[in-house]
């Protein structure tokens, strides 16, 4: 059983291997739009679940965890992370977990403004999820970069910014502009 663990540690961890900024930023997005197809939710992005007393709890510990495991990804990306989901785990601090669980059943869209990554993939900025992803220009310095990319879904394109920086030897993501 350890030894299924250990592989599948390892499996996740060498999914991405950033040598270069251009891998470093398809890593990321090769790996989301995985995730967003795959359909669990805590995969790639924060949910609420039931605390101990019945209060809501804003979980995106996985979410964190899977960041860790590409390797292409900074602490300061993470924290910028946490950052977004604070206005929505502020908000379920006062809803128990019944009220925000009837709620949702009746109307995903109820709390779209706190936390509008519940109906909307974040880093495609759509309900759907895009097939593939592709490095348009790559512009290169010592130690930083910015890559666009392009991510395709049928006939529609959507053009992203990735901003990497290489740190203690690799390529890391620090922030991913999306208003291109």
């Amino acid at each position: 059983m350890r030894l299924l663990i250990l592989i599948g540690f390892l499996m996740v961890s060498s999914f991405c291997k950033a040598q270069t900024p251009a891998d470093a930023a398809k890593c990321f997005y090769e790996w989301y739009l995985k995730a967003i197809k795959g359909r669990k939710v805590e995969e790639h992005t924060a949910f609420v679940r039931k605390g101990p007393k019945g209060e809501s709890i804003l979980d995106y510990e996985r979410y964190l965890h899977n960041l860790d495991s590409l390797g292409c990804v900074a602490d300061t990306f993470k924290q910028s992370e946490i950052a977004r989901f604070q206005s929505c785990q502020d908000y379920f601090k006062e809803i128990p977990f019944a009220v925000y669980h009837d709620q949702i059943d009746n109307d995903a869209y109820t709390y779209d403004v706190p936390c509008p990554f519940f109906t909307q993939y974040h880093w495609v900025s759509d309900m759907e999820p895009w097939e593939s992803i592709k490095v348009l220009e790559s512009k290169t310095k010592e130690d930083s970069a910015e890559i666009q990319l392009e991510l395709a879904s049928g006939a529609y394109r959507q053009k992203r910014l990735v901003f990497v920086r290489l740190i203690e030897g690799k390529w890391k993501i620090i922030r991913i502009s999306q208003g291109l």
